[in-house]
């Protein structure tokens, strides 16, 4: 969030001195919210008559339940999916559609005055639309589209509310469709994969295939390892989770999904090619930067700033724009073995597992923002899947087509909204209405990612069209004019609103 000068810098030194008794009970306030966030994760039982809690200060974001299906469906539009992937984005595509509609009767099924019959009529609608989506899309028997359109809307249903209410003050509704709408989308890509892995020759997969098969293989079995730590309270001390860890990190390297064995075709993967090899040694020092930068905030003992939270997206620039630009495939392997390490770690800090736990805590609480308002660490987390959906939600990501759309995340996040910060929060003076955003920082927001785009074409590492440059141009203007006046996480909602309408060329 951008303020003024004088805004700013009040700020920072209210957080600097701490010494207010105003700031002190907040304090207090918010870590017994943590506490019971925490106790409510710990304890299936105290979930069990909970209501369900958004995060406080924002607006209900229903409108997001949209981007991820109209992300998705964008890639119709011009450039199909490549032929290999079109069955499987048709059906991701029409799944989302479906959990949109959840989505939306949702909200009327609980937040508006309708009659029973009403209620039951809405609570239809979702499977009815999923169904003849599989049957006349897809071409299903009406048989399978019956069981897995009713199926797939009930398990969404039921887990966004279990969710929302297990998960209090973390998400608002919008937030909270997107990511579980990517958390369905994903065990519908782990079955079908695996289901067409058991129909195919292991054998005849290419890099970017094989590497795909080990990453949602290993998630799905993070997956199953979170899903037995909130069911099994046993299994949440030191020795029972490490343990699982251990047998986490057997299955996922040991596990026969490719031929060879993961572990043998990742290390035949980096080690093939030299580049590779540098490129990991680059991310080892940026990851090194990243522990300097917590290390050194946490000894200064203040709240991080908005300034300083920026530096992560930086950072995260340059892990991103060279691997999309000459390692794809090693990027998209790197998205999800940074993604399970954010879960590990936060289940570590969330259970309290020594030796690590207290100091992950220390950086929560320095470096949380005020969306962070929950037991979860939101913003780390919306940071890394913002960045990363556009390599998820292109089918064949890695052929060589798609550079613009594979940017969106970080021009938006990384560029934009990191230099509407910067501008925003040090020359700020004309803010919009209803809004703590600045004019001169959604400029700068514009500015940047076009001049950005500009040298990556300038330099010959970006391909660029009249076409590419005016949906560059009014993507840019429209993720500036959603950053200024959302009051949602941006970091999650940007890099969608960008990739969807870049994707019109």
């Amino acid at each position: 969030m951008r303020r003024s000068v004088s805004e700013t810098e009040h700020s920072e030194s209210d957080l600097s001195s701490g010494a207010t008794t105003e700031s002190n009970s907040s304090d207090c306030e918010q870590e017994d919210r943590h506490h019971s966030s925490r106790a409510t994760l710990l304890d299936p039982s105290a979930r069990r008559d909970n209501v369900m809690l958004p995060r406080p200060w924002a607006s209900s974001g229903g409108w997001m339940c949209f981007l991820v299906p109209l992300a998705l469906a964008s890639r119709f539009l011009n450039a199909p999916p490549c032929k290999e992937q079109v069955h499987l984005h048709l059906m991701l595509t029409v799944t989302a559609a479906g959990m949109c509609v959840e989505t939306l009767c949702f909200f009327v099924y609980f937040f508006a005055d309708t009659s029973i019959l009403a209620k039951c009529i809405i609570s239809l609608l979702p499977g009815t639309f999923t169904t003849l989506g599989f049957g006349l899309c897809l071409g299903t028997s009406w048989l399978f589209a019956v069981v897995a359109g009713f199926l797939m809307m009930a398990g969404y249903q039921h887990f966004y509310v279990c969710m929302m209410r297990g998960f209090s003050r973390c998400f608002t509704y919008g937030e909270a469709s997107i990511l579980f709408q990517g958390l369905m989308l994903f065990v519908v890509s782990v079955i079908y994969r695996l289901y067409d892995l058991c129909s195919a020759d292991a054998k005849t997969l290419g890099d970017f295939d094989r590497l795909n098969l080990i990453m949602l293989n290993a998630l799905m079995w993070l997956l199953v390892l979170c899903l037995l730590v909130i069911m099994v309270p046993r299994l949440r001390g030191p020795i029972p989770f490490y343990l699982l860890l251990g047998l986490l990190i057997v299955a996922v390297t040991c596990a026969p999904v490719t031929s060879p064995l993961p572990i043998v075709a990742l290390l035949q993967f980096i080690f093939r090619d030299p580049k590779r090899l540098q490129i990991i040694g680059f991310y080892l020092v940026l990851v090194v930067l990243t522990g300097a930068t917590v290390t050194w905030q946490l000894r200064h003992s203040v709240q991080a700033n908005t300034r300083v939270r920026k530096i992560f997206h930086l950072l995260i620039v340059l892990v991103f724009v060279p691997g999309v630009l000459f390692q794809c495939a090693l990027l998209y392997l790197a998205t999800g073995i940074a993604l399970a390490a954010f879960v590990v770690l936060e289940l570590v800090r969330l259970l309290e597992i020594p030796p690590f736990s207290e100091r992950l805590t220390e950086a929560f609480h320095s470096f949380r923002d005020e969306k962070d308002a929950g037991a979860l660490a939101l913003t780390p987390f919306c940071l890394l899947i913002g960045c990363s959906m556009p390599l998820w939600l292109t089918p064949c990501p890695c052929s060589g087509n798609d550079t613009l759309l594979l940017l969106s995340g970080i021009l938006a996040v990384g560029v934009g909204d990191t230099a509407a910060s910067v501008v925003g929060s040090k020359l700020g003076r004309n803010m919009w209405g209803n809004s703590s955003r600045s004019l001169e920082g959604t400029i700068a927001f514009v500015v940047a990612i076009l001049l950005s785009v500009w040298l990556l074409e300038a330099t010959g590492l970006l391909a660029m069209t009249q076409a590419k440059w005016f949906a560059t141009i009014f993507a840019a203007i429209n993720s500036a004019l959603v950053e200024a006046f959302t009051d949602q996480v941006d970091n999650l909602v940007l890099p969608l609103v960008f990739y969807i309408l870049v994707g019109l060329a």
